[in-house]
């Protein structure tokens, strides 16, 4: 399908929407599924004049979430569901599984690995929209530009703001960034605090980002939110964060001529990794930098980053895995994420090896 067939469908589904409907929304746990949910959430409060009576947050592998978000639907009787920024076109079968309600919307921007659109699914991928690098346009971002088409959402462009910030996009939105800090009279500062304590309180916290939704949903003066009993996390946060920054020139392995960096770390807390390689990889963006987090269990966790587009680290870390047993890998081309079990580390840091050392010819 194209560009205008996709909005036609997109427009249809949201004028179709009605005050019977009952919806869920299911988002990414980060800042830019958590602003993509905010956005979306208020639109359809605009569209039906009710809120959704089911708002989930998941992180992909998190079995625990998923089924509560399907038991959610079901005491709740949701009878249409809204997914932001989750790739669930990863693997077909998938598709009935996170989509089992009579209609669904599913608005994301990685990359397509399987067209899911149906009679009842209406699938966006930031692809078919921009001549951008899809992995820059947001899903929050996204998804206000999409409901701004059918409804004013224009009073939520800071939280398109927050995920941008979130997303380290904020390089190719400096326009839209800056007309949003004049308009609100507000600072650069001021959002990276917000987009800080959604980080915080999905490392630390996970159990209460519900919490957290409702707090800003339901807020009518945004800088409260900062004030409020979730700013505890935000100190534990940054030191943990800090901490294993400052010790990557010490401890990572560096190999120059492959421009690539291995960083293994063992953290308090396992959503930390992210954050963690996205602050290192500021540093350094003209590397390749891998992030290895062990966790309990038989399973190996990791991250890769790599700003100037040299390499495209979601295509890295999947051929990497492509031969491990139990291994998956997948992302965008500058930030791309995987595990795998344990036992095979060494493996997958030699494909990883192999694949650059093809590359660059040594």
């Amino acid at each position: 399908m194209g560009k205008g067939e996709l909005t036609a469908r997109f427009k249809q589904f949201c004028m179709e929407l009605t005050e019977k409907d009952r919806i869920a929304i299911i988002h990414h746990s980060d800042a830019d599924g958590f602003c993509s949910a905010l956005i979306a959430a208020k639109a359809v409060e605009k569209l039906t004049g009710n809120k959704p009576v089911v708002v989930q947050h998941f992180e992909y592998g998190n079995v625990e979430q998923g089924k509560k978000g399907l038991e959610s639907m079901r005491k709740h009787k949701a009878n249409k569901l809204i997914i932001v920024d989750i790739g669930i076109d990863r693997a077909p079968q998938g598709a009935g599984e996170v989509c089992p309600l009579e209609q669904c919307l599913v608005i994301d921007h990685h990359e397509m690995i399987n067209d899911l659109n149906s009679e009842k699914t209406v699938f966006l991928k930031a692809q078919f929209f921009t001549k951008r690098d899809p992995s820059s346009y947001v899903t929050s971002k996204f998804a206000f530009d999409l409901f701004n088409r059918v409804i004013d959402v224009s009073e939520l462009d800071w939280l398109a703001c927050i995920g941008i910030i979130g997303d380290m996009s904020l390089g190719k939105w400096q326009n839209f960034i800056k007309k949003t800090i004049e308009k609100r009279e507000i600072s650069i500062e001021w959002l990276y605090n917000f987009a800080d304590l959604i980080a915080a309180v999905e490392v630390l916290a996970e159990k209460r980002m519900k919490e957290l939704f409702w707090l800003f949903y339901n807020a009518k003066q945004p800088e409260k939110i900062l004030g409020s009993r979730f700013k505890q996390y935000l100190k534990e946060f940054k030191r943990e964060k800090d901490g294993l920054v400052e010790g990557f020139e010490e401890k990572a392995e560096h190999l120059p001529e492959l421009q690539l960096y291995f960083y293994a770390i063992k953290a308090k807390h396992e959503g930390i990794k992210s954050y963690v390689i996205n602050e290192i990889s500021k540093m350094h963006p003209g590397k390749t930098i891998i992030l290895l987090q062990e966790l309990g269990g038989k399973r190996l966790r990791f991250s890769g980053r790599r700003q100037d587009g040299k390499v495209k680290v979601n295509q890295l870390l999947m051929k990497a895995v492509k031969d491990i047993e139990g291994g998956s890998a997948g992302g965008h081309a500058p930030a791309a994420a995987g595990s795998i079990p344990k036992k095979f580390a060494e493996q997958f840091k030699k494909n990883v090896v192999e694949i650059l050392k093809q590359k660059y010819g040594k």
